[in-house]
């Protein structure tokens, strides 16, 4: 894992577009949604980031934060909630999506 420090904004922008990819389709729906969230400077920072990681080092990658953005079951929720939002923005919450939400939400 490489060291890359995220401001809270750049966190969430690459653990959005991590779940985004999950069904393997980054749809405009949720590409849209991010930069909304987190502006697109920090988009364009941490796409560029995600498209130079492998799936395991954007996991690790989040995992790492998690004692920095996440660490009261509030701020979990707030997370999930975000990730939720994402997995709804093009209207199709696939099975595949809802397994890995469901995972996220133990491992988070």
């Amino acid at each position: 894992m490489s060291e890359l420090t995220y401001s809270y904004n750049e966190f969430l922008g690459l653990l959005l577009i991590y779940v985004a990819h999950v069904d393997m389709e980054f749809s405009p729906e949720e590409k849209n949604l991010i930069k909304q969230k987190i502006g697109n400077q920090a988009m364009e920072k941490v796409l560029k980031d995600f498209e130079g990681m492998s799936d395991f080092q954007a996991f690790q990658t989040i995992l790492s934060y998690k004692g920095a953005y996440f660490p009261t079951t509030e701020q979990k929720e707030e997370i999930l909630e975000n990730m939720k939002k994402l997995f709804l923005a093009d209207d199709d919450f696939s099975t595949l999506e809802k397994e890995t939400y469901h995972f996220l939400e133990k491992m988070l």
